[in-house]
Order: C-alpha cells, then sequence, then structure tokens
C-alpha cells in the first residue's frame, strides 16, 4: 500500500508525516523507517524508528532509490512501514515524471507486505498518484 501527503511548501508535511511514523512506531509489530536528506529531523522522529539520512548515500536517481529500498527489504524481514519525505527533492525529478518509481514501489509493497507514505510538493498531483491520497 502507497499513501501520499502533499500540499505545497510550508503546508506541514514533513510534520504531518513523522507524526504518522511516530504513531505507527508504537502499534507496528515490526521496523519502521524513516528517510529524508534533511538530518534535522532526527529529533523529532521516535527512537523506535530506524532514521536513515539519505544524503549519507549517492542516492541521485529513481533507480538507486528503488534499489536502496529493495536492499533495505532484503536485509530485513521484519520491516512493516517505510515512510519517505520528498523523494523527488532528493532525486530531482519532477512528480509528473515518477509514475514508473510509485509502480515499482507498488511491486515491492505487495511482495513484503510493507506499507509505504510519502510527501509530494505539489498544488495537485498528477492523475496517475491521486489513488495514492
Amino acid at each position: 500500500m502507497i499513501n501520499i501527503i502533499y500540499g505545497l511548501k510550508g503546508s506541514g508535511k514533513t510534520q504531518r508525516i513523522v507524526d504518522a511514523a511516530n504513531a505507527r512506531a508504537k502499534t507496528s509489530k515490526g521496523c519502521v523507517i524513516y528517510i529524508t536528506d534533511q538530518p534535522t529531523h532526527s529529533p523529532y522522529v521516535d527512537n523506535d524508528i530506524r532514521f536513515i539520512d539519505i544524503g549519507k548515500y549517492n542516492i541521485t536517481t529513481e533507480a538507486t532509490l528503488v534499489a536502496f529500498i529493495e536492499g533495505l527489504l532484503a536485509g530485513n524481514y521484519d520491516i512493516t512501514d517505510i515512510y519517505i519525505d520528498g523523494p523527488a527533492k532528493f532525486i530531482k525529478m519532477p512528480i509528473e515524471s515518477m509514475e514508473n518509481f510509485y509502480k515499482q514501489i507498488e511491486l515491492l509493497s505487495a511482495e513484503h507486505s510493507v506499507e509505504f507514505t510519502f510527501t509530494v510538493s505539489a498544488e495537485e498531483v498528477p492523475e496517475y498518484m491521486k489513488k495514492y491520497i
């Protein structure tokens, strides 16, 4: 399953995804992961959540981000949820061009029974993304 939190820059998306991750960490029977390129978010993310500063890795394309996520899933069979704050921002890709990325994530979600939540900076989301809202 994929969930999208969207809105314009400064609309509170990051706080909403942090709050969602923290709430899920209290009920999850497995591992919850939070991925961002902003290490300053760390103090706000519950200590039970695996916090990943993606800026420490060479993740610059859709393919490398998918491969990174696949690596996490391959090495950790207990992951239940992955929260990613602004993937379009750190791979520098417009959301209109990311349909293939979300299709790949859908497959990973189904295959590994992992729920994904993403933030997207946009006033409106592309048609392909509306099913995730």
